[in-house]
């Protein structure tokens, strides 16, 4: 199976190849002659790689920084449409910033991951299946059927546009890559709404506030309703239900709302050309939808309504490097290459189990650790016979590591592709997708399947006795005949165990023994790979 791997270093390289290449152009895509000259300024470099570098580090910033410039690039010479860099290129990173660091009133976490970056990992995903795995042409089709009022819109809009009805499906098929991109790239932009909508609940109840801050925060909806009423938004979808969204401050109406009000709100809207105002209202149908919650016995249908299917689907699969923050009190695991043993730490003061070595912190500033949680790092797409496989790489290791904090961390994640998978099925998708994953809260499983994928484990025991005469020799050797005589005796029950209260404790007592010890067995498998990531 041919595969590409999908991660964000192949974003960046991607993107870079696709815009600056001129590929539109090759397909036959209107190019805009008269766009107005556009460039990130100092002051949006500045600011925008500042708010960057303080999580991402300086190297993924840089990126970042160029792949702005490259959407800018798209949006203004094939997009064309005024106005549309200021949703692109603003302060989103820094409010962002503060939303990664949320709590309640209880000290809770609010676990929100990435959003201002992965608006681009979603249009990077798009445009892989539209371009590279032959969805665009199937949607073109799609359309052309007619099959709802949604798709309905957008070929009467299309057939507006050319001389000849031949030319329909060629004319559908650049804009809705253009749609899917424009989606992607905006669908969360109501997202800093929604969390400045929650701070606001917090400030009515601070009592300072009183006097000087009015408790009106948000736009009545009927006001929105009167400039928005001609959108497609209001004329596809029931007002009841967009104001029940907007009730909520759920982040998919903010951020359909946010893009059709930067429009209609001043009238700019209606100086449009038609095809970019079919592009504007398409693209915010599309950004409402991400967010539709539906019961057991309902779905989004792909035939109805291809692209904002396309735009879920792409925001359900974009797992890898979507990290969350936690701050705890977690130090770093320290190997003893004496015998590869885990040190321990009680009271700035780290030993040796094993040969029994001290080593002390010596710093005296108190800190606490900013802790990137995410256990995804890429998906691998490739062909499967006449379908497509999409691979979740879900790290082993870190899967082994997670389980000393969150016992419960990948249940979720299985949840979510079991959601996934419950949306591509009998879709009439083409080529028709499958999903492959492997995550697991036991040690043992995660062991067993490092093993297995290594290519390895004729080996594994040869290695260890190679080890002999060293302490990292005997505690491997214990190790492994510890894990010999456990794993198929379910002491840590099945593969993703719910049970917490039995299982739990113990799972995170092996962990703790042998952390050290099956790290060292990860590296032996993969030492390849783990060189690689190192250089990277």
């Amino acid at each position: 199976m041919d595969c590409r791997n999908i991660n964000d270093s192949a974003m960046y390289d991607y993107f870079e190849k696709l815009i600056y290449e001129d590929t539109f152009s090759q397909r036959g895509w209107k190019k805009e002659e008269d766009s107005a000259p556009y460039g990130l300024t100092d002051q949006q470099v500045r600011t925008i790689h500042g708010s960057k570098k303080l999580l991402y580090g300086e190297r993924d910033a840089d990126r970042q920084i160029c792949l702005l410039q490259a959407m800018q690039k798209f949006l203004h010479e094939y997009i064309g449409i005024e106005g549309l860099e200021e949703l692109l290129m603003n302060n989103y990173g820094t409010i962002e910033n503060g939303i990664f660091f949320e709590h309640d009133s209880l000290g809770r976490a609010a676990n929100i991951r990435e959003h201002s970056k992965h608006q681009l990992k979603n249009a990077y995903l798009g445009s892989v299946f539209l371009l590279e795995f032959g969805y665009l042409e199937h949607m073109a089709q799609v359309v052309c059927q007619e099959q709802s009022p949604v798709t309905g819109y957008l070929a009467a809009q299309a057939r507006k546009a050319v001389e000849s009805r031949e030319d329909v499906p060629c004319k559908l098929e650049e804009w809705i890559y253009k749609i899917v991109l424009l989606s992607a790239l905006f669908h969360d932009i109501g997202y800093p709404l929604e969390y400045h909508l929650r701070a606001a609940r917090e400030i009515a109840d601070y009592p300072p506030r009183l006097k000087l801050l009015t408790p009106a925060v948000k736009t009545e909806f009927s006001e929105i309703k009167v400039y928005l009423l001609e959108s497609q938004l209001f004329q596809q979808v029931e007002h009841e239900e967009i104001q029940e969204k907007y009730r909520r401050n759920n982040h998919g109406v903010l951020s359909a709302l946010s893009l059709l009000m930067h429009f209609y709100y001043g009238g700019r809207i209606y100086s449009m050309s038609g095809e970019k105002r079919c592009l504007i209202e398409m693209s915010a149908l599309a950004i409402y939808h991400h967010t539709d919650r539906f019961s057991e016995a309902e779905r989004m249908v792909y035939l109805q309504d291809p692209i904002s299917y396309m735009v879920r689907l792409c925001d359900d699969l974009q797992e890898w490097e979507r990290f969350k923050l936690l701050i705890s009190d977690k130090h770093n695991y320290l190997l003893c290459d004496e015998c590869g043993k885990i040190l321990g730490e009680k009271n700035g003061e780290y030993t040796c189990p094993g040969c029994k070595q001290k080593y002390r912190k010596v710093t005296q500033i108190i800190n606490r650790k900013v802790n990137y949680i995410c256990l995804c790092d890429g998906l691998e797409i490739g062909k499967d016979g006449s379908g497509l496989r999409i691979r979740f790489q879900f790290h082993l290791m870190k899967q082994i590591e997670i389980l000393l904090d969150d016992y419960t961390a990948v249940i979720k994640s299985e949840k979510d592709i079991l959601k996934i998978e419950k949306m591509i099925k009998d879709q009439g998708l083409t080529p028709e997708m499958k999903l492959d994953w492997f995550v697991s809260n036991n040690p043992l499983y995660l062991i067993e399947r490092m093993i297995d994928t290594s290519g390895k484990g004729g080996e594994v025991e040869a290695w260890i006795q190679g080890q002999k005469g060293t302490g990292k020799g005997r505690s491997l050797k214990a190790f492994y005949r510890d894990f010999l005589s456990r794993r198929d005796k379910g002491v840590f029950g099945g593969k993703l165990e719910t049970n917490t209260l039995k299982y739990e404790g113990p799972v995170q007592e092996y962990v703790k023994e042998y952390y050290g010890e099956i790290y060292c067995l990860y590296c032996f498998l993969f030492e390849e790979e783990e060189e690689s990531s190192r250089r990277l």
